[in-house]
């Protein structure tokens, strides 16, 4: 969940404006052959829907289920989500398999803004049932064994082309900042210990060979190519530059606030040679700060391999 910062508020409106303007993947229809991959952090999603932090109405339920709609995605990565329920709300288990994270459910705590007890934080996927959901890996490194980390959700997706591993992550929020290492911030702390499980999920899948996915609200900007993190899953431990790409290195966040993007979807053994990357972000109907959605708007990449 996003947090405003007051005196950022005066350009706020120049970048609405923008983005309104500006292409969403909702405008565009899935192209035939292709892989529509979308990533989108749902704010407290929660079932009934009337709990927790973010409490919301039918209406605003219902809006949400039309805009996850026009995605046109074929696999979506989702973040702050409370239970399969509340994914059911806008992927119905007729035309999707929903998966959820392995992390046991946390104690509540109280919301800032409404003083409600919140609802749990989890990471899920919903993949299309017209792909096979091959296999399923909960990945509790990344919760380091505290209270309100979240796991990391790893898939396995084959369309009538591929096997795909894709691996969904929400990374501990507060550390923003170029180099994690250098800074004493206990969230930095915190950061500094999932970075390096990040690190070696990639080598693990570069050596496969075989295509893979990193998705998801890595609570870091890394679209900077000065960032620490970002300098260090781009190279293997020899420091030779890796496969990985950041499909989205070029977007700019659809949020007034925070231009910045934190929300991404990586590929790796996937070489543009072979493979095409269309990145979309999907804004709201309403991108006034009160009327959005959620905090986060989905990014979208599109995914096409040239033919042999």
């Amino acid at each position: 969940m996003l947090r405003m910062s007051k005196h950022t508020a005066t350009i706020a409106s120049l970048i609405s404006l923008f983005f309104v303007s500006g292409s969403s993947a909702a405008d565009t229809q899935k192209a035939p052959n292709s892989l529509r991959v979308a990533t989108w952090n749902v704010e407290h999603l929660a079932y009934p829907i009337d709990r927790g932090c973010r409490p919301r109405t039918e209406q605003e339920i219902a809006d949400m289920k039309a805009y996850a709609d026009n995605l046109h995605a074929d696999i979506v990565g989702l973040q702050e989500v409370g239970s399969k329920e509340a994914v059911n709300l806008l992927f119905p288990e007729r035309d999707w398999h929903i998966v959820m994270s392995t992390r046991k459910d946390n104690e509540p705590f109280e919301c800032r803004d409404n003083g409600n007890p919140s609802t749990q934080q989890k990471v899920a996927f919903a993949v299309r049932k017209d792909l096979s959901l091959d296999s399923v890996k909960g990945l509790a490194d990344f919760g380091l064994e505290r209270e309100g980390l979240r796991y990391g959700l790893q898939i396995q997706v084959s369309d009538n082309s591929n096997q795909y591993t894709l691996l969904n992550v929400h990374l501990k929020s507060g550390c923003f900042v170029d180099n994690y290492s250098r800074s004493d911030r206990e969230s930095c702390e915190t950061f500094a210990k999932q970075a390096p499980i990040l690190d070696q999920w990639i080598d693990d899948q570069e050596a496969t060979g075989k295509p893979y996915m990193i998705l998801g609200d890595f609570n870091h900007r890394l679209t900077a190519p000065y960032n620490h993190l970002t300098r260090q899953i781009l190279r293997d431990d020899n420091g030779n530059r890796n496969s990985l790409i950041n499909t989205h290195a070029e977007t700019i966040g659809c949020h007034p606030y925070y231009p910045a993007p934190i929300d991404l979807i990586f590929a790796g053994n996937m070489p543009e040679t072979v493979w095409s990357f269309k990145p979309m972000v999907a804004t709201f109907k309403n991108m006034e700060v009160d009327a959005m959605l959620s905090d986060h708007c989905a990014i979208v990449t599109e995914f096409a391999q040239s033919a042999l």
